[in-house]
């Protein structure tokens, strides 16, 4: 029976790392005229008074997303420590998930924006079925970018997997002949001096 073999992909848990500070920011804010403040939308959550207007702050989507957000997190920090070509294929799995998630997330935004005439960036006049027109200005936030990135580097982390496992070895025994060599040299020098 093989066992774990470790070494560190720093790409990998660079793409968690990021992943899971992305998903503490707003993806999205929405700013509409007649409301007290702004309305921040997280893949996990509706913050603000957009939520009572269009009533809930968080959707059976939204749960999923979450959900599978959480997962790429743990996938890709998993996959950062381990060494493996299966591991390769998840890493780059969870890089394409989180793609996909952005993707979806961006989809459901510019679906729900549209009912509402409203831009997903950018300012714009907002009504609800020709009654109340409003200014309305939609930003995509820190968090959308942050989980991009990730997404990226998960992708890539995958794809140099091995050769970054390699480089960043976590196995104490060592290949490299030149190591061995100069140890042995070292006792044989303990060894003539009497030590």
């Amino acid at each position: 029976m093989k066992g774990i073999k470790l070494g560190i992909n720093p790409l990998a848990l660079l793409a968690g790392v990021i992943l899971f500070i992305g998903m503490l920011y707003p993806w999205w804010t929405l700013e509409v005229s007649v409301m007290p403040r702004p309305t921040d939308i997280y893949p996990h959550l509706i913050d603000g008074p957009a939520s009572e207007f269009i009533g809930y702050k968080r959707s059976p989507q939204m749960s999923i997303l979450f959900d599978l957000l959480v997962t790429c997190i743990i996938l890709l920090l998993i996959g950062s420590f381990i060494k493996g070509k299966g591991i390769a294929i998840i890493v780059s799995v969870a890089g394409i998930l989180v793609g996909l998630a952005i993707w979806r997330f961006l989809a459901r935004i510019a679906g729900v924006a549209a009912i509402y005439n409203v831009p997903i960036q950018g300012h714009g006049v907002g009504n609800y079925g020709g009654f109340a027109m409003v200014d309305v200005y939609a930003v995509l936030q820190p968090g959308i970018y942050l989980a991009s990135i990730a997404a990226i580097l998960g992708v890539l982390g995958g794809l140099f997997h091995k050769k970054l496992t390699e480089k960043f070895s976590l196995n104490w025994t060592s290949n490299d002949r030149s190591i061995e060599n100069k140890l042995s040299d070292n006792n044989q020098i303990k060894h003539e001096n009497g030590g």
